[in-house]
């Protein structure tokens, strides 16, 4: 599998060939920009059609366009906080199967990259509830503590708490890590598409 770079090192590399670059390499690259923009105006304008849109760039250019737009696609398959998040990623395999619709297992690929989201939503959700409940424990013996002293009822909201908000990040951070390896794995398989 390729090896997923960041913006930072991409970036990087750009800078240190820049003036090295040929009038080849340079138009190489603004096909690639023109597919990363062509992704975005896919997925923040809903009546834009990509398919058409890709069907119009030459053949000989179309390949470096749907790289730049599979880039931007792929880096938008990322883990959801919510529901509302989870649909705005079915956006993005959409389009990746506009793509890849010459593939008879892009819609499965796609299909289990969404099961795989929805999985990791559901889990986090329940480990959630789990986390807020075992808090809420802790902070009803501070409440009663401040309420002895001040005599009076306090009453925290927890998900509020510096430190629930600390703990909360570093266990979803490790349920991210149990999924992260599988979905860098299902992100690769558009990029081996694209080679074959």
């Amino acid at each position: 599998m390729g090896e997923i770079k960041s913006t930072l090192e991409i970036a990087l590399e750009k800078a240190a060939r820049l003036g090295k670059a040929s009038k080849e390499e340079l138009r190489q690259e603004e096909l690639v920009r023109e597919g990363r923009r062509l992704a975005a105006k896919f997925l923040n304008e809903k009546d834009f059609r990509l398919a058409e849109a890709l069907a119009k760039i030459p053949s000989e250019d179309r390949p470096l366009v749907i790289r730049g737009a599979v880039d931007t696609l792929v880096r938008n398959i990322v883990f959801p906080r919510d529901q509302h998040a989870l649909n705005d990623i079915r956006r993005v395999l959409d389009g990746l199967e506009l793509i890849f619709a010459a593939f008879p297992q892009v819609k499965q690929l796609t299909a289990e990259i969404y099961k795989l989201l929805s999985l990791y939503l559901e889990q986090q959700k329940q480990i959630y509830e789990q986390f807020k409940q075992q808090f809420k424990g802790q902070m009803a013996e501070v409440e009663e503590a401040l309420r002895q002293q001040y005599g009076e009822q306090v009453k925290m909201d927890i998900e509020m708490q510096p430190q629930f908000q600390e703990e909360w990040r570093k266990i979803r951070g490790q349920l991210e890590e149990q999924y992260r390896r599988q979905l860098d794995y299902l992100k690769g398989l558009f990029y081996k598409m694209i080679q074959a």
